[in-house]
């Protein structure tokens, strides 16, 4: 069994543009007399690794704390992909689970996302720092938040190989928040 760290470090992953960049400050250090070391985060919920929840885009979607742990625990694929848009008959010619990570540039459309759908996908992941397009984020995220299948962002897959792995994702629970960041782990199969 070999373990693969697929999350991107919270402090040091470049912020989407636009969004500040976490911060960690100090509140208390033994170095300066202090009896513990205490830190305080401040971040957006889609800095580094995270998980966006329906919220994000739906506005009266669901919270980050009512998505089912299920969808970010199990068989999972990677799948390295081209820089061209991504349709049904791609996945078709694919190795398919029920979570699915994607490698590179190609970018979903919406034939695509009604066949994994209808497949029983429940979770969508991409090494990018969105699903969506930089010139369209709306579409791909209300699609896929809208059937209920999970959307996990800024994977460092680079060390991965393309193949079947268990998928252990779970974001933060946080009360209300429209996401979350996650340590996200690929264990590889039994050899």
């Amino acid at each position: 069994m070999k373990i693969y760290d697929i999350s991107r470090d919270l402090i040091k992953a470049l912020p989407y543009p636009g969004d500040e960049p976490p911060r960690l400050k100090a509140v208390h250090r033994m170095k300066d007399g202090e009896s513990y070391n205490l830190s305080r985060l401040e971040t957006s919920m889609h800095a580094g690794t995270h998980v966006d929840a329906p919220l994000h885009f739906i506005a009266d979607g669901k919270d980050i704390t009512a998505l089912s742990l299920e969808q970010f625990v199990g068989e999972c694929v990677v799948l390295t992909v081209p820089k061209t848009p991504l349709d049904a008959m791609y996945f078709m010619k694919r190795p398919f689970a029920p979570r699915i990570l994607l490698q590179g540039p190609g970018e979903l459309t919406e034939s695509a996302i009604g066949y994994l759908y209808n497949q029983g996908c429940v979770l969508i992941g991409t090494d990018r720092q969105s699903i969506g397009s930089y010139s369209d984020e709306l579409s791909v995220h209300v699609a896929l938040l809208g059937y209920g299948v999970a959307v996990l962002e800024n994977l460092d897959l680079r060390a991965v190989a393309d193949g079947r792995y268990t998928l252990y994702a779970a974001p933060l629970k946080i009360s209300g928040a429209e996401g979350a960041p996650c340590r996200a782990i690929l264990i590889s199969p039994e050899e």
